[in-house]
């Protein structure tokens, strides 16, 4: 066991691997992951561009209720999945293609086929909604004792 400085500025012991005991559940739970991040990304992708491009004069399945709330659901997920099966992609590179995304979902919504309206501040949206899934990844990065 080692000793470390914890945030409050005593010490304390390190446990397995060299976490923190409170860190070692988070750890565990992205190791059993680790080879399904990937493939929880594709699905959370195909599941968000179904929900997205519903035709609008059919009824739309809501699982959240409201549309606000859709957007940043759908994109915080989808930046957290992201970056856990790709660490190695740039944070930069992350959003950008996050939000290139974001912004074809908006112009295919615009489509007749479609039947939706295409509102660029959906794609601010979904813009907050990737800086708050990166927010959320810092923090997990933190109770695992892991550079996000």
């Amino acid at each position: 066991m080692m000793l470390f400085k914890s945030s409050n500025g005593r010490s304390a012991t390190l446990g397995e691997g060299g976490r923190p005991p409170q860190a070692r559940w988070a750890a565990r739970l992205a190791d059993v992951f680790s080879p399904w991040w990937g493939w929880l990304f594709l699905v959370a992708l195909l599941a968000t561009s179904v929900f997205a491009l519903w035709p609008g004069n059919a009824s739309s399945p809501s699982a959240l209720g409201w549309h606000v709330v859709h957007h940043l659901a759908a994109f915080i997920i989808l930046t957290m999945l992201g970056r856990a099966a790709w660490p190695g992609l740039r944070r930069v590179w992350l959003f950008a293609l996050l939000w290139a995304y974001g912004g074809l979902i908006e112009l295919l919504q615009s489509l007749p086929v479609i039947n939706r309206s295409m509102s660029l501040y959906d794609w601010a949206v979904d813009a907050a909604g990737i800086m708050l899934g990166f927010v959320l990844v810092w923090i997990a990065g933190r109770l695992a004792g892991e550079p996000w």
